[in-house]
């Protein structure tokens, strides 16, 4: 990435963090968590399921670096990792809006910011790399929006900018020996492991929300993730369709709401037994 854009993305976000409060938002707004704070990050595993080290021919990753478990060096040839990453940033816009619309405006504000700093900045080359339309100005402005006095309206349209655009950068993505329905049961599972990882870390802080948001964003990606690929998925391997199937109705249950509940009803150990279970499959399907 060029010093300029890359001066641009961290200047419009360092603007969006220094201001006192949310034109028109019924609570003010804090400046947003740095990265190394951000607890989604904080709940991986050092190797985190689906980024194993020394995993072989075929596996998603290593231990080599980057944030959320994503080696941007990898993701140039992996799909896998290519693919997770772009969920991934995904899932907190998804979270992000649904928590804006929902009351919770500085918490879904922030989710709009953290990809670009986390994800994004080491990403962007990889898009280069590939010859992918690049959307680090989309991001920005999508983040930017809510501390600028733009309608409600305005900054949706900005989040549905920022997932047209994913959707654009998605099919770009390398290829390998892996089968499409492989590449694509694996991306589910590392949604459906990151989800249940968040609630894990719910189980061990009740009062926790940035968890809960980080969780149901992940759910989100994955139900959408699911509705454009399990078919193809089925047609690999129906058993593992039904798995995955029944791991995302799980963890649907488990955040039902962009607001977290007043009471939890999942239970971290199951979900976390599905996830296993599930990424026991995807491994296996070439």
């Amino acid at each position: 990435m060029g010093i300029k854009r890359r001066t641009r993305i961290w200047t419009s976000v360092g603007t969006a963090a220094l201001l006192g409060g949310l034109t028109g938002c019924s609570d003010p707004a804090d400046a947003p968590p740095s990265p190394d704070t951000h607890t989604e990050a904080a709940a991986m595993p050092a190797t985190a399921p689906g980024f194993s080290e020394g995993e072989g021919e075929g596996g998603e990753g290593g231990a080599s670096g980057g944030e959320f478990g994503i080696d941007p060096v990898e993701a140039e040839t992996n799909p896998v990792i290519y693919l997770t990453a772009l969920e991934v940033m995904r899932a907190h816009y998804l979270a992000g809006i649904d928590a804006f619309q929902a009351g919770e405006r500085t918490a879904g504000a922030e989710m709009f910011a953290h990809p670009i700093s986390e994800i994004y900045i080491d990403f962007e080359p990889v898009l280069e790399s590939r010859g992918a339309p690049l959307f680090g100005d989309t991001m920005t402005d999508a983040s930017v929006a809510p501390y600028g006095g733009e309608s409600d309206e305005a900054i949706a349209a900005r989040v549905a900018d920022v997932v047209a655009a994913i959707d654009a950068a998605s099919t770009f993505a390398p290829r390998n020996q892996l089968s499409p329905a492989g590449v694509h049961a694996r991306v589910l599972t590392d949604l459906i492991e990151r989800a249940a990882l968040q609630y894990e870390v719910l189980a061990s802080q009740p009062d926790a929300h940035e968890p809960y948001l980080d969780g149901y964003g992940f759910a989100r990606a994955a139900q959408r993730y699911a509705g454009n690929h399990l078919e193809q998925i089925a047609e690999g391997d129906p058993d593992l369709a039904l798995q995955l199937g029944r791991a995302i109705a799980a963890i649907t249950a488990a955040f039902p709401t962009a607001t977290r509940p007043a009471t939890l009803s999942g239970d971290s150990q199951s979900l976390l037994a599905l996830a296993a279970n599930a990424r026991a499959g995807a491994d296996a399907l070439r």
